[in-house]
């Protein structure tokens, strides 16, 4: 939930992939979870500790993910009203995204950033930003590249020199693949194993990859983690009929 990229495919299809820097011993996500709701299949990482997820995609074309904190770091301060990660479950059960952020009561919940791809018809890529106080949208363009990275965890120099390694990235690779990107995800930085976008500061490192790839009659999920050095990757349509039937919300 704390380094994200976008990566547009041409003709509405897309790259998704995120990196959840996490504490080491906090337990490990399940995945695949399913769920099913309103006629959508819902496939994600879940959090066993709070039950919700940082990344989550449905077959009626609705991705959201989330990074830790707004435009600034904040003050840690517990208890919340309700995890971040289940407002995300519920951002995606609904059509319109957009307006679940606009009207959801997000008081006492912790600040966040939340990026959610829909159609409406075409393809829009929404910024969410909750900082406690207030919410702001942005729509980004659709056909162009982008990057996030967590203002909770890294310093405005650290997410410079992220958007630094993905500019070169992006002049090195003109054609974008799952394994591509992931393998940025893995192995860019500068050498700084505090900082890099795999990191590990001891009490912080990066747990997983989550990378989705949503194309036109194709939905998948590819999950590693880095923790226990495995990997899953999931097609949702070949689960539904097996997995959906016995995760009715």
């Amino acid at each position: 939930m704390c380094t994200l990229t976008y990566l547009p495919l041409g003709n509405q299809e897309f790259l998704l992939t995120t990196n959840r820097d996490e504490s080491p011993t906090r337990a490990h996500a399940s995945f695949p979870e399913y769920l099913y709701f309103e006629n959508k299949n819902i496939i994600f990482p879940k959090d066993p500790k709070a039950g919700g997820t940082w990344v989550a995609t449905s077959d009626n074309g609705i991705t959201v993910c989330l990074l830790n904190g707004a435009d600034k770091p904040h003050e840690h301060k517990p208890p919340y009203r309700i995890s971040r990660g289940i407002v995300l479950l519920e951002a995606i059960e609904c059509i319109k995204p957009d307006e679940f952020f606009r009207n959801y009561d997000f008081k006492g919940i912790e600040p966040f950033t939340m990026v959610v791809l829909f159609h409406d018809p075409e393809l829009k890529v929404v910024q969410f930003r909750w900082n406690g106080q207030e919410t702001s949208i942005e729509n980004l363009p659709h056909d162009k590249p982008h990057i996030w990275a967590s203002h909770q965890l890294y310093t405005p120099d650290a997410i410079e020199n992220r958007k630094k390694w993905f500019s070169n990235w992006l002049n090195d690779n003109k054609q974008f693949t799952t394994q591509n990107i992931i393998d940025f995800h893995k192995n860019a930085g500068s050498g700084d194993l505090s900082n890099d976008m795999v990191m590990d500061r001891g009490e912080v490192k990066t747990v997983s990859i989550t990378s989705i790839a949503s194309q036109i009659g194709s939905l998948s999920i590819s999950y590693e983690n880095l923790i226990d050095n495995t990997h899953q990757e999931v097609c949702l349509s070949q689960h539904v009929n097996q997995e959906f039937s016995n995760n009715v919300l």
